[in-house]
């Protein structure tokens, strides 16, 4: 394994820290530049209801355009990533669960990005709503799970992280 020798903070915003890293392979150190999130993670949620994943409909950004994603959002720090999903489902599309799952932690690009998602299976919803921090309301979908491929199809920009999600859906759920 390669060995980090040192790592120290280069430039820090509300939402990041990027690090540098010097780190040993063999005999040759080399420089990496890391992005850190400021928080504890965060979580994507699959919420299944009726055979039927929800999804919503946001504005991105980074893109300046609205993305196709699932509910997520970040754990506070006094949260489980159980009750950080839960909070986060009555913000985003007005249920809670009462069968919460945790699937797997994914990194959206981990050779430089160390920000980890937990993705969450939810199911047995009912409705439940708290207020979030989103500017506007967000736009909900269901589909039926045997569609979803022919759905995403129809969007142009789709949160990377969906994918693995249906991926999960598609090989792993009954």
């Amino acid at each position: 394994m390669p060995k980090i020798l040192k790592k120290s903070s280069v430039y820090k915003s509300k939402l990041f820290n990027i690090n540098e890293a010097k780190i040993e392979f063999h005999n040759e150190t080399l420089t990496y530049e890391i992005i850190s999130g400021t928080g504890n993670g965060a979580v994507l949620i699959i919420p299944i209801i009726d055979n039927k994943i929800i999804f919503i409909k946001e504005y991105a950004a980074a893109v300046d355009d609205y993305m196709l994603t699932l509910p997520k959002g970040k754990i506070d720090s006094n949260e489980t990533i159980y009750e950080a999903a839960d909070r986060e489902l009555q913000e985003e599309i007005g249920f809670k669960s009462n069968k919460m799952k945790f699937i797997k932690e994914i990194y959206l690009a981990p050779g430089y990005i160390d920000h980890v998602t937990y993705m969450m299976l939810a199911e047995s919803l009912e409705p439940s709503s708290l207020i979030g921090d989103e500017p506007e309301d967000l736009e909900i979908i269901q589909v039926e799970i045997p569609r979803i491929s022919t759905f995403l199809g129809k969007n142009k920009i789709i949160d990377s992280r969906v994918y693995a999600a249906v991926n999960y859906i598609q090989n792993n759920y009954e």
